[in-house]
């Protein structure tokens, strides 16, 4: 079917640099700014009192046409759209033709919209982080002419707001971006090599992926439910850093106080703003993001994420032992837990790693 093969391409947006041609204090991968750019149109809708699902499909109709055609530059790609408007849209048809071969059109269909609908605000969070990005690295080195763009882009698109809800949004996205930062600054793997680099966000935004196509196919009958896990499962690390599972599980008094810990600062972070006070009610989640019906989706996905990063690696050359090991491993756990069959998607996913091996 090559839906193994299709999910071990999600990986490609690991790798796929933003402001590529130009020096970095801190690299972005699509995969990083796919999941913070999601977040903050989370937390808008929740403002708003809105569904999440649109603002995913849009964010995923965007991104994972890019597993084929890699970065194009925003100034390249609207230069592109004015001498030619129709251009643009053909060569990203071309390239959700090419996924829905690479798998199969039902597959990819339910992750991909022919004309993806969207609100403003999911327009101003992208544009937003794309900013927050250019200002970090403005810091250093010269981002004038990018952040002059984005400027007007951000004032051309508030025009459509009133002056007061674009003042919340912007102190939302300022006080958000704290955390997404520290996801996106924090390195999976982190006391082992890599040859394939993969952040906090970075993983997330797969599980995110990987949670809603199983959601999907079970029928489960609650996708904003599972989109919401998904999004938080791994926001208690901007707070505690990357506490690796075998450390947790040392002493079950030492886990126990992780996940108080873990609880105490989520809380504190969303009652620091009146605006992100609204979030109170995902705390739990947060914190036990795994239990009942719909935890055991996203858990199978957090594992299958962890699974591709080490098929990656494997398939990268990388021969430490920890990869391979681990690789069977989540393996073994995700068979276990699926509420489907999964089993296609791992052994094609596994004869793609081990191909050289």
């Amino acid at each position: 079917m090559g839906r193994g093969n299709f999910l071990f391409s999600l990986t490609n947006l690991l790798t796929i640099q933003r402001w590529n041609n130009r020096p970095a204090v801190l690299r972005f991968s699509e995969a990083d700014n796919a999941y913070n750019t999601f977040f903050l149109s989370f937390v808008f809708r929740t403002m708003k009192g809105e569904n999440f699902e649109p603002a995913l499909r849009w964010r995923l109709s965007r991104e994972l046409p890019k597993i084929v055609l890699s970065d194009i530059s925003l100034q390249l790609k609207e230069r592109i759209e004015r001498f030619s408007p129709h251009v643009w849209s053909d060569v990203t048809q071309k390239a959700v033709n090419e996924l829905s071969i690479t798998a199969d059109k039902e597959f990819v269909d339910l992750l991909i919209d022919d004309s993806p609908q969207c609100e403003q605000i999911d327009k101003l969070a992208d544009l937003y982080i794309s900013y927050l990005e250019a200002y970090e690295n403005g810091k250093l080195f010269d981002y004038s002419q990018p952040i002059k763009e984005l400027e007007e882009k951000i004032k051309h698109l508030s025009e459509s707001f009133a002056v007061e809800d674009v003042e919340k949004y912007w102190d939302v996205a300022k006080h958000v971006w704290i955390p997404l930062l520290n996801l996106t600054s924090m390195v999976r793997w982190n006391r082992t090599h890599r040859n394939i680099r993969s952040t906090v966000s970075g993983h997330s935004f797969m599980v995110l992926v990987i949670s809603y196509l199983i959601a999907k196919l079970v029928r489960y009958n609650d996708i904003e439910e599972i989109i919401m896990r998904a999004t938080l499962h791994d926001l208690p690390e901007a707070f505690t850093g990357d506490v690796i599972s075998p450390t947790k599980k040392k002493t079950e008094e030492l886990e126990e106080l992780v996940s108080a810990v873990e609880r105490e600062m989520v809380t504190e972070w969303v009652n620091s703003s009146e605006h992100t006070k609204i979030l109170a009610k995902y705390v739990s989640h947060c914190t036990d993001p795994f239990s009942g019906e719909g935890g055991h989706i996203v858990r199978t996905s957090d594992y299958f994420a962890a699974l591709l990063e080490c098929g990656v690696e494997i398939y990268s050359g990388n021969r430490l032992d920890i990869f391979r090991d681990n690789f069977f491993s989540f393996k073994k756990m995700i068979k276990e837990i699926s509420p489907m069959d999964v089993s296609d998607w791992i052994d094609e996913v596994e004869s793609i790693a081990f191909l050289y091996h």
